[in-house]
């Protein structure tokens, strides 16, 4: 049987990390904390902390960068596209440009500016605002340029939880996607982390 390690899939985008800031960002951007975890939000394929998440002892702390990991199994590219996305964020983030509303989910115009900016062409969408990236041609050619495939370990998605209800009897799941705080409601809500300023998602 072949060994299966996290340590390999953690690697690659740290490495292109690195790769990317050399190449967009002009190695400016402080390295954060790459995770791989499941989505706990409602179809996001990756996020960046608006705080500095990580700590180790009394520095500053480090901002994190996640990759979902039910959405690895897309193409090569379109994980490029999202690890940029979110290198994107970070970067306002450290020049403090507010570069969202909305409890982090609608892009505004900075956002746009910085990423159009920085390998990326964007689109508006009707509910998210400037949220629609891709890479542009010149971050296209360059991330082809590195040879390399998509991710062979997934995560995969359940389809149900036993005992789930949608009816409004049962209790419901929400997660803030910053700092991992959980609350239940009995019905829908829209609840802000006071922590985070960011919106809390309901976990399905």
């Amino acid at each position: 049987m072949s060994e299966v390690s996290l340590k390999p899939v953690i690697e690659e985008p740290e490495n292109l990390f690195s790769k990317f800031n050399a190449r967009f960002f002009a190695d400016q951007l402080e390295k954060p904390v790459i995770t791989i975890s499941p989505d706990h939000t409602r179809g996001a394929y990756g996020w960046c902390t608006g705080y500095k998440a990580w700590k180790a002892g009394d520095d500053e702390g480090h901002y994190e960068i996640n990759l979902c990991a039910e959405y690895l199994n897309r193409s090569f590219e379109e994980i490029c596209e999202t690890l940029l996305h979110e290198m994107i964020h970070l970067q306002n983030l450290e020049d403090g440009v507010q570069d969202t509303s909305r409890s982090g989910t609608y892009h505004n115009k900075k956002f746009r500016e910085t990423a159009e900016a920085h390998g990326l062409t964007v689109e508006k969408g009707e509910k998210y605002g400037w949220h629609k990236t891709t890479l542009s041609p010149e971050a296209l050619e360059f991330v082809q340029s590195l040879g390399k495939q998509g991710f062979t370990l997934v995560r995969s998605r359940p389809l149900g939880l036993k005992g789930s209800s949608k009816d409004g009897s049962s209790s419901r799941k929400y997660v803030c996607p910053c700092c991992r705080a959980i609350i239940r409601a009995t019905k829908e809500v829209r609840v802000i982390c006071a922590g985070c300023d960011c919106e809390f998602q309901e976990e399905v």
